[in-house]
Parts: structure tokens; C-alpha cells; sequence
């Protein structure tokens, strides 16, 4: 019976070595959410956005969020569906596109007056990207656009706050999402005004025009 029990005992240790190295697998979460409304037609400007800059502590796969002490948690199980710059940058470009009819040329550049489009380069960078749970999301950033090739320039800074009741993952995904539309929609409305030659290009905070 000794060799039974002491098969017995190492097969219960197997088993339970194996369930404590199993994880749960990690859940994929996309900044951009649904697709965005299609516009039909050809781009009517041109604008090359450069890559993104994220401050490195949020530069990683994982959701960071901020606990209600201001102590980052980090969601080993809660990762981004692509690098967070992309994702911003996807947002950013989505939104240029449907708002201004712009297109990202960053991975195909052109000629400068090619096509006789207004050209841009637009270079975006966050400052402060936190989802508190059960309080907000902030998300900030700042930006410079510049018409091309010697163009105007403007460079310009704003804040989106945005509720965040819930304190699901999915929750604040989805409200660090609405906050950085809401900042890309400020991008575009800079833009905007730099090419109508308004007195300031940087247009004040709050909702992006329609």
C-alpha cells in the first residue's frame, strides 16, 4: 500500500504545481473601439504624423490604470490590442481623416505641392494618459503642426477629463478612448485653423467642432 499512497501523493503534487503555473490568458483591449465612419472621396490635405510619444512608464503592453491612492496598477491580464503609440496614432489619424479628409503620409511621403494638397506635419506627444476607476480619465497631450515645407506653425497643449464611474477595465478603456477622440478632434480643429490663417491655431479646450 506505501508505493500506492506515495504514488498518489506525487500525482495530487503534480496537480497542483501544474494549476499554480497556469495564468489566465490575457484579455486584448483596442484604444480605437469600434470603426470609424468612412468618408468617401479623395484626401484634400496631406499630413505626415510622426510617431507618438508616450511617457515610458505606460509604454508597455499591459493597461496601466491608477488606484485610488495614486499608485499605478498594472493589468497583467488587460493588454493593449497594438503598442499604445499606435494605437494613439490610429485615433489621431482616424480622426484627420474623417474630420479634415487628411491623409497620413508618414509611410509614403511625397514630394512637397505634390498634387497642389495642402501638406502638414503634425508631431504629437502625451503628457498624461490616467484612468482613475470609479473617479476619471485624463488624457493630455501636447502637438505642433506645421504647414509645409516653410509654413506657419502652431504648437499647442490641452486636457480631456472625462467621467469614469465604473472601475472595469473595459470602463476605462473605453473612457481613455473618448478622451483621446476628444483631443485628436482638437488636433484636427488646430489644423484647421492654421490653414484658414485664423489668430490662433490652437483652439481652446472643451468638445471638438462637428
Amino acid at each position: 500500500m506505501k508505493p500506492l499512497r506515495t504514488c498518489l501523493a506525487v500525482l495530487a503534487l503534480a496537480a497542483v504545481l501544474t494549476g499554480c503555473g497556469t495564468s489566465p490568458a490575457p484579455r486584448y483591449h483596442a484604444l480605437g473601439g469600434a470603426a470609424p465612419a468612412q468618408v468617401s472621396g479623395g484626401a484634400r490635405r496631406l499630413v505626415e504624423i510622426l510617431p507618438v510619444a508616450v511617457p515610458e512608464r505606460l509604454n508597455r503592453e499591459e493597461l496601466v490604470l491608477t488606484g485610488d491612492a495614486g499608485q499605478l496598477d498594472v493589468r497583467d491580464n488587460d493588454h493593449w490590442a497594438a503598442p499604445l503609440p499606435d494605437e494613439i496614432r490610429q485615433i489621431l489619424t482616424d480622426t484627420l481623416w474623417r474630420r479634415l479628409w487628411a491623409a497620413d503620409v508618414y509611410q509614403a511621403p511625397v514630394a512637397s505641392g505634390s498634387g497642389g494638397l495642402p501638406q502638414y506635419r503634425l508631431a504629437f506627444r502625451i503628457e498624461r494618459f490616467e484612468a482613475v476607476p470609479g473617479r476619471a480619465a485624463i488624457v493630455e497631450g501636447s502637438w505642433t503642426a506645421r504647414r509645409l515645407p516653410q509654413g506657419a506653425s502652431s504648437t499647442c497643449r490641452a486636457s480631456i477629463t472625462v467621467s469614469l464611474p465604473e472601475r472595469t477595465p473595459e470602463a476605462a478603456v473605453a473612457a481613455l478612448s473618448d478622451g483621446t477622440g476628444q483631443l485628436a478632434g482638437l488636433v484636427a480643429d488646430g489644423i484647421g485653423d492654421l490653414e484658414q490663417g485664423g489668430a490662433s491655431a490652437c483652439p481652446a479646450e472643451g468638445a471638438p467642432r462637428p
